[in-house]
């Protein structure tokens, strides 16, 4: 009877270290909530083949979705955590454990066309306010490319993108830095008129991953990515990516 009872205290506890605790943020078109509360997108759909190939009791359903800064901050404290999608840099990257890429990513600044906002080099930032989700990608690759953190506003919350577009618009900040694609997609849900909006500089083009704390155990990271290479192998991450 003990034998049994060690047994099952151990095969709980093995299957207790593969359960990860996922977080997002509201990041159309990779992670968003849709009108009946529900997680889609892009990356969503990639996690969920994901967990369906490693057989996993997890689901879409276990994601929390929280500001940035908070999923940010989560998967660098608590163990077995991972924040997605995570556009990794050279600065980034000895924080985490990778698996991916998941999805493509142009970080740049976007700016109303009317400020015709002409920037030749990285230095001419520093003539203006630039609005930035704080631990976003957009400010960390500014100031990586020495822009002054005078010159950055930053923004917080589940609504940041939206209050930066007001604030452009209000002229409380010359420009916003985020990923393209992910700021006129929001932009466009909001209301504005994004034919306003030109792309004044780009910063970078690269990858997004599910980026998990630093000591997730090894085999947790192979798996995964053994899960993601298969069903790019098999067709199933080309067919998520083509309706967005």
């Amino acid at each position: 009877m003990k034998r049994i009872l060690l047994i099952v205290l151990l095969y709980t506890s093995l299957f207790a270290n593969d359960v990860i605790k996922i977080y997002t943020e509201h990041y159309p078109p990779y992670n968003m909530k849709n009108k009946d509360g529900k997680l889609v997108g892009s990356s969503i759909e990639v996690l969920d083949a994901v967990l369906k190939k490693m057989n996993s009791s997890q689901s879409v359903k276990d994601v929390k979705l929280r500001s940035w800064a908070k999923s940010y901050a989560i998967a660098q404290k608590i163990d077995n955590a991972m924040v997605f999608s995570t556009t990794k840099t050279s600065t980034r990257e000895p924080l985490f454990k990778w698996v991916g890429p998941i999805a493509t990513a142009t970080v740049g600044v976007i700016a109303l066309k009317s400020k015709k906002i002409n920037i030749k080099k990285v230095s001419d930032f520093n003539k203006y306010k630039i609005g930035a989700v704080l631990k976003d990608i957009g400010e960390t690759l500014l100031l990586e490319a020495g822009v002054s953190k005078n010159s950055i506003q930053y923004v917080k919350g589940e609504d940041a993108i939206n209050i930066s577009f007001n604030k452009m618009k209000k002229n409380r900040i010359d420009m916003f830095v985020y990923n393209i694609n992910v700021a006129l997609a929001n932009a466009k849900m909001e209301g504005f008129d994004v034919n306003k909006y030109e792309i004044v500089y780009t910063l970078k083009v690269g990858y997004q991953y599910f980026a998990f704390k630093k000591n997730t155990d090894d085999k947790i990271i192979k798996k995964w990515q053994s899960a993601l290479d298969a069903i790019k192998k098999d067709g199933t991450y080309d067919k998520i990516h083509s309706k967005y």
